[in-house]
């Protein structure tokens, strides 16, 4: 499309991880990103300042969906676990992914990313992927004392075995003795910066809640993301961390995030267990479509 301004690009806009609207962690997905520049992508993820915002493109081998780009307002990730889903969702529900699929693929930097998609009346209200790579452990975490400063926290808030884990994109799991805890964190940014190397200053507090439910944040300032209302791509790497400290092999998990900042999220993880490792981690939860529109670029 094209306006006075110049081309036009049609976007949509959904909730992630959630069932009701303005819930969840909000996505723009730009469906037909074709004649857009890498600078360009970068201005309009910069204009909606979202976590992230999503470019659809052709595929490179016709067996897959899409070649899907993804943009913080800071930079692009080559994965991400809300904008695969609301991606996902949101090609479903225009048709743009046929209503017979319930299996596709899109092209992200790490790979082919298998995405489920589940439909009520034929209508789109689930989806679920496929993490294109099992969760590695990355180098140390820096010491309780650290990672207290970082969170705000007392040192004895901090429980034991936090880790850099990463399914494409890393992330610092910091294990937290409370509920309470995790209520309480607010990042100290002299103390962040100090720590910005780990998990490229992805920091993502954990507290169990139950044997199945864990509330979860995550902060990741060098992104232009104060705090993310759910953040697929952490669940996934926690699944490293979970299979190695918490092993329950066939068990799904719930991961709450968003509380702190009104955007209730839920995600749904589960995986399998060989050798003591993760593997096959799915990622999945419920979206609603918010909004539709242009942008010229």
């Amino acid at each position: 499309m094209h306006g006075n301004g110049g081309p036009r690009y049609r976007f949509l806009t959904c909730d992630v991880f959630t069932d009701r609207r303005f819930g969840g962690n909000p996505l723009a997905v730009v469906t037909d990103a074709v004649g857009l520049d890498d600078a360009r992508m970068q201005a309009i993820a910069r204009e909606f300042n979202l976590s992230e915002t999503t470019f659809v493109l052709p595929p490179s081998d016709p067996r897959h969906a899409a070649r899907v780009r993804i943009f913080t307002p800071g930079g692009e990730l080559p994965f991400a676990g809300h904008p695969t889903v609301g991606t996902a969702y949101v090609l479903a529900r225009i048709g743009a992914i046929p209503p017979a699929a319930t299996q596709v693929r899109f092209e992200e930097g790490v790979g082919p990313v298998p995405v489920s998609i589940e439909r009520d009346g034929g209508v789109p209200t689930r989806c679920t992927l496929t993490a294109a790579r099992r969760p590695g452990c990355g180098p140390p975490a820096p010491d309780a004392a650290t990672l207290a400063r970082v969170l705000s926290l007392d040192p004895r808030d901090i429980a034991p075995h936090a880790e850099c884990w990463s399914c494409g994109v890393p992330f610092l799991v910091v294990p937290l003795a409370s509920v309470a805890a995790l209520e309480r964190c607010r990042i100290d940014p002299a103390a962040y910066a100090g720590i910005r190397h780990h998990a490229a200053g992805h920091v993502y507090p954990v507290a169990r809640v139950d044997a199945a439910t864990w509330r979860v944040r995550m902060f990741a300032p060098t992104l232009g993301v104060a705090e993310d209302p759910a953040t697929g791509g952490a669940a996934a790497a926690f699944a490293g961390w979970l299979a190695r400290h918490e092993p329950t092999p066939g068990t799904s998990y719930r991961l709450l995030q968003g509380v702190e900042i009104e955007r209730p999220s839920r995600i749904d993880l589960q995986f399998d267990v060989e050798g003591a490792e993760a593997c096959n981690v799915r990622v999945g939860g419920s979206c609603v479509m918010v909004s539709e529109g242009s942008i010229e670029a």
